[in-house]
């Protein structure tokens, strides 16, 4: 079969989900990369007993199912920090997780190139505005990091652009009228926000004169899991319970160890036999002792992302139902926890209040005020929670919303610049 004449593509990696896409004629189109869905988990999974990993849903499934081995998510995370160039054991050997991240940028571009039939050298990462809210050195690092793996990946030349400008291009794309657009694209791990001039005819080439704003926190879908999580199933494990002191002193049980457990990328550190001995001696001194031998369950068995998972599943349904149950049953028989929307709008109240900040200081930013926006594009999984929509909404009374493509905006958008770059 002759080999198509494609090169360039657009990559958006994911906190949650990644996708890749390529552009012809400013028209776009994400390409497979799990059976038949162009959206893949961002996960990876290393089987113990095979010494094998998995990628996407794959190895999220092989996980619930019962194998043996170690499951990582929300790896984009870690971008810029210290862990990145620590070494982890997985399948019997020691490798960093700038090395995991590695694999799964291989696993995208292979698996594209072979949908494709053919080879990829050139590619626009998305990168959220701010990799890292206050530290400059943290964000050029991050991105100096994924620029190195995606050439040892086998790209040739890399560039990036920010997710919400990307996101802007995918709307610009579908309208025909020149708009004033405020583009929300609350995504897995960050929250981003771009005000943006389209279609605008006096501009031919340089598209710098027309962003007004960026701006962007490190906020995203994962807290919200986490936080619901704190909510709602955590006490369930002895969160806000007491113990004993050495003095008879009634005292709080650490909190740490439920803040690690709502985290995706702590989550492994958790299961070694110091941390579980530690809470072997909470146990002891504890008030209500069924409560901390649940979390003890947890560790011993590995069910930390069994938790958040369930915690992640409930705040979709909650996002388009009144209330969920969430099934338990793995830690102890029968036991399960009823939620309901409110919990979540509660539980998240504080994160939507920085997201509405954030807004108001993009709209500061681009010396504008929100009557002079004339449509919102949301993207992003987080902008499907009723509350979000709603604070939305409301500062933004007078203006068109437009939903796009939830997963896969970014990459689109990402794709229309490699083509526009690389004619």
């Amino acid at each position: 079969m002759k080999r198509q004449q494609i090169s360039s593509c657009g990559l958006d990696f994911g906190t949650s989900n990644s996708t890749l896409a390529i552009a012809k004629d400013s028209t776009a189109s994400l390409v497979a990369l799990h059976d038949n869905s162009p959206i893949l988990k961002s996960a990876i999974f290393f089987d113990s007993e095979t010494k094998q990993y998995f990628i996407g849903q794959n190895g999220i499934n092989r996980y619930f199912e019962g194998s043996k081995g170690k499951l990582m998510l929300s790896l984009k995370s870690i971008l810029g920090s210290s862990l990145l160039n620590e070494k982890t054991a997985v399948c019997g050997t020691y490798v960093t997780y700038k090395d995991i991240i590695g694999l799964m940028i291989k696993y995208i571009k292979e698996t594209a190139e072979h949908n494709l039939n053919s080879e990829l050298t050139k590619v626009v990462l998305g990168r959220p505005v701010r990799y890292h809210d206050t530290n400059d050195a943290k964000d050029k690092l991050a991105q100096s990091t994924m620029e190195q793996i995606a050439k040892e990946q086998g790209f040739k030349e890399v560039l990036f652009q920010f997710e919400p400008i990307a996101a802007a291009l995918d709307y610009e794309s579908t309208i025909n009228t020149e708009q004033l657009a405020m583009i929300v694209d609350l995504g897995g791990g960050a929250s981003d926000f771009t005000i943006i001039r389209l279609r605008n005819k006096n501009v031919q080439h340089d598209r710098k004169s027309d962003i007004l704003a960026n701006y962007g926190i490190h906020i995203g879908g994962t807290n919200f899991d986490r936080d619901l999580s704190l909510h709602s199933i955590m006490p369930l494990l002895g969160k806000g319970s007491h113990m004993f002191g050495v003095n008879g002193a009634k005292l709080e049980v650490p909190t740490s160890l439920y803040y690690d457990l709502t985290t995706w990328h702590l989550l492994n550190f958790l299961y070694s036999h110091k941390t579980i001995n530690n809470l072997k001696n909470v146990f002891l001194h504890a008030e209500n002792k069924e409560l901390i031998k649940r979390a003890l369950v947890v560790l011993e068995k590995q069910l930390g992302h069994y938790l958040l998972q369930a915690a992640e599943n409930s705040k979709i349904k909650l996002s388009s139902q009144p209330d969920d149950r969430i099934d338990l049953s793995k830690i102890e028989h029968g036991l399960t926890v009823v939620t309901h929307r409110s919990d979540l709008e509660e539980s998240c109240n504080g994160l939507i209040a920085q997201l509405l900040s954030a807004m108001q200081q993009t709209i500061s930013n681009a010396g504008v005020v929100a009557s002079q926006i004339n449509s919102v594009f949301l993207t992003g999984g987080t902008t499907q929670i009723p509350a979000v929509q709603n604070i939305i909404k409301s500062m933004f009374a007078h203006s068109q919303f437009v939903t796009g493509d939830i997963y896969g905006s970014v990459g689109k958008g990402l794709a229309i610049e490699a083509a526009t770059h690389w004619v």
